[in-house]
């Protein structure tokens, strides 16, 4: 009998295989009410400690720096500021040294006037399940969508009416490919916002 049961289980297992890598991309549930991802914390504390630096809540921005900094959170290119750094400098707070990408999210900061649309792409490597998480000041609602590089669409999350649940998708590329991002402001004032990508 247990003969029997193992030359039953190793097609099957084969089979489970083949299937598995017949699908290009692994959608995962999008912002949806379960606990928010690394992703969607980095950015909501980055949209919140911009705002805490402006109005000059030091208090509540030393908070946030230490959650930013306890993350690893960094900027996505290698020319663009490090807002953290710059943050924790103007509030007094001794930065951490930076140390790589491979320690946490990066992020990207950015401006959009109403009806205007950002498109940029990035890297996903394969099997590594991935989020993108955006937050924002301003108007709003932000709407972002990710496309592979035959243009199927992976993901498109747009905020909640009421801005509780911020766009968010996550998803585990079958393949090392790069991905189109594109944010769009469909809101009728100007919005910064921070895209994390982890």
């Amino acid at each position: 009998m247990m003969k029997r049961l193992r030359s039953i289980s190793a097609p099957l297992t084969m089979l489970a295989l083949v299937v598995t890598a017949c699908a290009p991309v692994v959608p995962v549930a999008q912002a949806s009410d379960e606990a928010a991802t690394r992703a969607d914390r980095v950015a909501e504390a980055l949209a919140q400690a911009e705002a805490a630096h402006d109005s000059g809540a030091h208090d509540q921005l030393s908070e946030l720096i230490a959650a930013l900094q306890a993350s690893g959170a960094a900027p996505q290119g290698e020319g663009e500021a490090d807002l953290v750094a710059q943050w924790s400098k103007s509030a007094g707070i001794e930065s951490l040294p930076y140390r790589g990408r491979l320690l946490g999210p990066a992020y990207v900061r950015g401006e959009l006037a109403p009806g205007e649309s950002w498109r940029s792409a990035q890297t996903f490597k394969s099997g590594v399940p991935s989020t993108l998480a955006v937050s924002h000041r301003g108007a709003g609602p932000v709407r972002m969508r990710v496309s592979d590089q035959s243009e199927h669409l992976v993901c498109a999350a747009n905020e909640a009416a009421n801005g509780a649940a911020k766009p968010a998708c996550r998803f585990t590329p079958l393949y090392t490919q790069r991905y189109d991002i594109e944010l769009s402001n469909e809101g009728p004032g100007r919005a910064v916002y921070f895209l994390v990508f982890d």
